[in-house]
């Protein structure tokens, strides 16, 4: 009994990756700062540019609040810049034409969300008459897009 137990641990010890202490512990500490890598969100980092003053204010934290409301205005003027939200325009009248309604839909055959396409309400819910209008004429599919939007397969 004795003599396998000795010839396991031995084996065991053979194995090992490590034979002392001082390897085992810098494999760790490198691993512990290959893991522990810090990442900051570009959203707080300034875009520094050469040969330009700045003021206090802009590493502040209200200056990051200011310039996320700037951007949502920003995104709200190109939400409205939808070719569906003129007036003159009614998105019923695509029923016809599938690959003009794939944009509103994901790749699962689900209606985007108005915050996604940028639609105003009433012209959302007419292009969602018009999906499901085309869905029901079996122009669309009801659980995906349009084939002619994937990728062509080279063989």
């Amino acid at each position: 009994m004795f003599k396998r137990s000795l010839h396991t641990s031995r084996s065991a010890y053979d194995a090992a990756p490590f034979k002392n202490i001082n390897e085992a512990f810098k494999s760790a500490t490198s691993m512990q700062s290959k893991i522990q890598t810090t990442v900051i969100n570009d959203r707080f980092i300034p875009n520094m540019t050469n040969k330009k003053t700045y003021d206090p204010f802009d590493f502040s934290i209200s200056a990051q609040r200011y310039q996320t409301k700037v951007n949502k205005a920003q995104m709200a003027n190109y939400m409205k810049s939808s070719s569906f939200n003129s007036r003159e325009i009614n998105p019923t009248d695509f029923y016809v034409i599938p690959h003009l309604l794939n944009g509103y839909m994901n790749s699962s055959g689900q209606i985007l969300h108005r915050d996604v396409t940028g639609l105003s309400p009433r012209k959302q819910k007419q292009m969602a008459k018009a999906i499901r209008r085309a869905r029901a004429f079996g122009f669309l599919s009801s659980v995906a897009k349009d084939v002619s939007t994937f990728d062509k397969r080279n063989l």
